[in-house]
């Protein structure tokens, strides 16, 4: 019998964790999305459930950077992409295998 001991590099799980919001109904212009999401700086994590959550994950803080402003400058972010008016924790973990 042979034992793994340590990390198991084919994992097929996903997990994240950001300040942003969850966005469905893009239908067909997911590309064009995605490419304007890059563009902002902002990050996003496609989720199984036909939804992407946009935001920034917390370790992004910058040190010159408060806590209400890392969220408000979320906010401005979704807001001028027209995508959200309110961010949440977004959060979700999955096994795909």
């Amino acid at each position: 019998m042979k034992i793994r001991i340590g990390f198991i590099s084919n994992s097929s799980s996903c997990s994240f964790c950001i300040w942003g919001a969850y966005i469905s109904g893009f239908e067909g212009r997911l590309s064009e999305l995605l490419t304007l999401i890059k563009n902002t700086g902002l990050e996003y994590h496609e989720t199984p459930w036909d939804s992407i959550a946009v935001g920034r994950s917390f370790s992004s803080i910058k040190d010159e950077e408060t806590g209400a402003q890392f969220k408000q400058g979320i906010v401005d972010k979704l807001k001028e992409l027209g995508l959200a008016d309110t961010c949440n924790v977004c959060e979700a973990a999955w096994y795909d295998g």
